[in-house]
C-alpha cells in the first residue's frame, strides 16, 4: 500500500454556470452529513451564472469550518450535475486508474477525517480548512482493484442497513 498526498491525486474545478443551463431548482447546499441538500436560500431574482457546477463524480466542500460542530461539510455528486455557491470548493480525482472517487468519499466519511480537518483548520473569528490543507492530507491507497472491492462491500452493507432499518420501522408499528 502506497501513501499519497491528496494534492497529487485531485484537482480543482472552476466550471461556472455561464451558459445558464442549470436553474434554481438545481442549486444545492452541502451538509455535514456529507450530502448535497436542497438549498435554503431564497433565489428569487438571483443570477446563477457565477454559481459553480458540480458534475457527476466531482466533490464539493465548504472551507469555512466554524459553527459546524466537529464535522466538515463535504459531498460527492453521484447524480446529475448541480449548482453550488461560488464560495464553495469543487474538485475531482485526476486519474481514476489510481484513485476511485467512490473510495475517496469513503475516506472522507470517516470521523478521523473530520477530526483531521477541524484540527488543521486555522483562523480566529472564522476557521477554514483551505485547499492547501486539503491537498496536504495523506491517504494510504491499496490497488485500484482493492479500492473497488472495498466500495462494493461498503455499498452492499449500506443497502443491507437500509433494509434492516425499514424492517425495524415496520416492527415499531406493531
Amino acid at each position: 500500500m502506497r501513501t499519497y498526498k491528496l494534492g497529487d491525486l485531485i484537482e480543482l474545478s472552476e466550471l461556472r454556470n455561464e451558459s445558464g443551463k442549470l436553474k434554481a431548482e438545481d442549486v444545492r447546499g452541502i451538509s455535514t452529513a456529507k450530502q448535497f441538500i436542497p438549498t435554503k436560500a431564497d433565489l428569487h431574482g438571483v443570477k446563477l451564472d457565477s454559481y459553480k457546477i458540480v458534475n457527476r463524480t466531482e466533490f464539493a466542500y465548504v472551507a469555512d469550518t466554524s459553527r459546524r460542530g466537529e464535522k466538515i461539510a463535504l459531498s460527492f455528486n453521484d447524480k446529475e450535475p448541480c449548482l453550488i455557491s461560488s464560495i464553495y470548493t469543487v474538485f475531482r480525482v485526476k486519474d481514476i486508474s489510481i484513485l476511485d472517487p467512490y473510495f475517496l468519499m469513503m475516506f472522507f466519511k470517516r470521523t478521523e477525517f473530520d477530526r483531521y480537518a477541524r484540527f488543521h483548520s486555522w483562523g480566529s473569528a472564522r476557521e477554514t480548512f483551505d485547499w492547501e490543507e486539503m491537498c496536504s492530507v495523506e491517504i494510504p491507497l491499496p490497488s485500484i482493484d482493492i479500492q473497488k472491492k472495498y466500495v462494493a462491500v461498503y455499498n452492499a452493507m449500506q443497502r443491507n442497513l437500509a433494509v434492516y432499518q425499514a424492517k425495524a420501522d415496520d416492527l415499531k408499528l406493531v
